[in-house]
């Protein structure tokens, strides 16, 4: 029961959460949300690699599984402690202690033994996994990183990563993990950095990279927790900003926390007010947030592009709130008192100004806005191909699709001169090979047209497509010239620059919007989208309904012919409202 005499214990995932989250689950006239508490992005499929990467950490020798300890959380507290005493190089699993000292509750998903602590007890630092790539190419900061391999992620041992670095937009899960080091340090089982690479406070990740000096294998990346590279708001800093350590961060988040806490325990006004963020798409505080906003508040309206928490925060104290307000005020004015409390963002006037423009359009219940005034040229030719592919979860290429516009009838069509789609596909489980084969197909029957008439062009919306093409230049041997001919000759047109030179959109200017709010298309399925299709896609290949599969397929075909039919609809759109007339 929430009361005065509540401890306040806040999990890893608190410091780089909404801060509403902790004042909601503290405020004792609450009642607690109906749903699971965990975060969405333990659900973002990634059991499979959390699974493979402990299986590997568990193989090592001496190495506890706590997973296999099925008993009480005070059974597993129990069989950490002994592996700890035992001074175990990996517990996989762990189950800790809480620090009500610290307010800090929680385990990383292993432990990793790295020297001794201050009591010369065996000393460890902790590793979290991650779904996705944690890591970017970075020569000049990789001196702040260091990589060990699975199977001996002691960071004694680890090698200075050469290239690359942690990802600043990683910032998230890098926090959770100082949540450990702090975690671990209040309990007095953190290693000392005296055998760490150059004497540094580390946290380990293992994410999705592949590193290089280790043979393109899976490996722990360590990260000095003093490193100062995370780009933050500075009202002392000349420049408006200044790059903080995660330490610096964490802390901050983390005391910032218990501080809401503690005023909601207290009672009273709430400390901290709902801005829309995207985790709140999938938190279970939503129906509670959700009424304490305007109908037309900014973070709830605005979703393209959104400003962040602290540029919303700012307009709210310089009394803009709303949409309403935001389209009303002058520009000119607000800027000299906003811009210094946004230095934090680059390019924070750029992005205020696009708000602005939305708000605009959105009270006056426009979509699609011109740029610029004139006619707009658009490429054609007498055979034109509209080219849009689709991709399974996996990032495979299992769709390849083309919508054929021969009016004079140059490739024998069966429809007569109304255009028709072709397309070449894999419904399964594709591996390297299949899916070169398939995009064989495809390149070899585009390069079969390209060859007849060169005078074709084939009309994409963004460089998705270019890319994936050129991907399977590099990686399809029998098929590298031919997609070097295909991109050396001119024939692509990417709709997208077009677009992009002439329009802005208050959601955008994606082809769905582009294509509904301006040439007037619809697409035949009620939800049409990428991530849709990647859920029809499982089905069309998993489903164990032969009937489900076989709908499943169709609605993608489907899906991916009206993508194609929708550049086809935005050219015919633009050559009839904005061409120059003879």
């Amino acid at each position: 029961m929430k009361g005065p005499s509540s401890p306040i214990l806040l999990s890893a995932w608190a410091a780089c959460s909404c801060p509403v989250k902790t004042q909601n689950t503290f405020d004792p006239q609450l009642s607690e949300p109906v749903g699971d508490p965990r975060d969405d992005e333990l659900f973002a499929g990634a059991q499979t690699h959390m699974t493979a990467v402990c299986d590997a950490l568990a193989a090592i020798a001496d190495a506890v599984d706590v997973r296999s300890d099925t008993a009480s959380p005070a059974s597993r507290r129990a069989a950490t402690h002994r592996a700890i005493d035992a001074g175990a190089p990996v517990i996989v699993c762990p189950e800790l202690p809480s620090s009500p000292q610290g307010h800090r509750s929680g385990s990383p998903d292993a432990l990793v033994l790295a020297g001794i602590r201050a009591d010369r007890g065996p000393g460890y630092l902790p590793l979290i996994i991650k779904d996705y790539l944690v890591l970017v190419k970075h020569h000049t900061l990789a001196e702040f990183t260091w990589v060990s391999p699975l199977d001996d992620p002691d960071p004694r041992h680890a090698r200075m990563s050469l290239d690359q670095t942690f990802r600043a937009s990683r910032e998230r899960a890098l926090i959770q993990a100082v949540h450990h080091w702090r975690l671990l340090d209040d309990l007095g089982l953190v290693a000392t950095p005296d055998q760490c690479p150059n004497h540094r406070r580390l946290v380990g990740l293992v994410g999705r990279d592949e590193i290089a000096i280790l043979s393109d294998a899976l490996a722990v990346s360590w990260l000095d927790l003093d490193h100062k590279f995370i780009r933050t708001f500075s009202r002392s800093a000349a420049s408006g900003w200044r790059r903080r350590s995660l330490f610096d961060r964490y802390d901050h988040e983390h005391t910032f926390r218990v501080s809401v806490a503690e005023h909601a325990l207290a009672g009273g006004e709430p400390m901290v007010a709902p801005i829309v963020v995207p985790e709140c798409e999938s938190c279970q505080w939503w129906a509670t947030c959700e009424p304490r906003l305007a109908d037309d508040d900014l973070s709830l309206r605005i979703s393209k592009a959104p400003l962040d928490v602290r540029e919303i925060s700012t307009l709210r104290r310089l009394g803009v709130a709303t949409v309403n307000n935001l389209a009303d005020v002058r520009l000119d004015e607000l800027l000299p008192v906003y811009l210094p409390e946004v230095q934090h963002r680059p390019r924070s006037e750029q992005r205020l100004r696009a708000a602005a423009r939305r708000a605009r359009l959105i009270r006056e219940g426009v979509l699609l806005e011109r740029n610029d005034e004139g006619p707009i040229e658009v490429a054609s030719s007498r055979l034109e191909i509209d080219f849009d592919i689709e991709t399974s979860p996996d990032g495979r290429v299992y769709l390849w699709g083309f919508e054929v516009s021969d009016p004079e009838r140059l490739l024998d069509s069966t429809t007569g001169c109304e255009p028709y789609y072709v397309a070449f596909s894999d419904f399964t489980d594709m591996d390297d090979a299949t899916e070169h084969k398939l995009a064989a197909r495809a390149i070899r029957w585009l390069e079969g047209i390209v060859n007849a008439h060169p005078e074709t062009i084939i009309v994409h919306y963004s460089d998705y497509e270019i890319v994936h093409l050129r991907h399977f230049g590099h990686v399809c041997e029998d098929e590298r010239a031919a997609v070097q001919r295909l991109l050396g000759s001119g024939c692509f047109v990417d709709l997208f620059t077009t677009i992009r030179a002439h329009f802005f959109g208050v959601n955008g200017i994606g082809l769905k919007v582009v294509a509904t709010a301006g040439a007037g298309f619809s697409w035949r399925d009620p939800d049409p989208g990428g991530l849709n299709s990647q859920t029809w896609w499982d089905l069309a290949v998993h489903d164990p309904d032969p009937d489900v599969r076989a709908a499943s397929r169709t609605r993608v075909l489907e899906y991916n012919e009206d993508d194609v039919r929708a550049t086809l609809a935005v050219r015919r759109w633009l050559n009839d409202t904005y061409q120059a007339q003879p």
